[in-house]
């Protein structure tokens, strides 16, 4: 018994960082500089600002990442005093709660699946 069901299609290909493929063809260039004179050089203009542009949210990302970093790290220290603090004055129980309930969420954080690009 055959399926006749086409295969499902695996969906968009992602986004590539290198911008070779945007370049024309050289016939592609000369037929629209023939076209529509200076077509074929504000076509190379766009495609170096398009490299910019990526750049530039290249560079905004690693700040993003650094920033989140930083909260993340001042986060996890301000937990720890916390619960030191708590435990210090009598308090293991809610302590530990406070503890616990910190870690699960920087568990859920760090651990979810619906990363994009990942």
């Amino acid at each position: 018994m055959t399926d006749s069901t086409p295969a499902p299609d695996p969906g968009p290909v992602g986004e590539t960082r290198s911008s070779w493929r945007d370049l024309p063809l050289d016939q592609q260039a000369a037929a629209w500089e023939t076209a529509v004179p200076g077509s074929a050089e504000r076509m190379l203009r766009q495609i170096e600002a398009d490299y910019e542009h990526r750049r530039w949210m290249d560079r905004v990302e690693v700040r993003f990442r650094i920033f989140g970093a930083v909260v993340a790290g001042t986060g996890i220290t301000g937990v720890f005093w916390l619960t030191k603090y708590l435990v210090d004055h009598d308090a293991p129980g809610f302590a530990a709660g406070v503890f616990g309930a910190s870690i699960a969420a920087f568990a859920g954080l760090v651990l979810r699946r619906d990363r994009p690009g990942q």
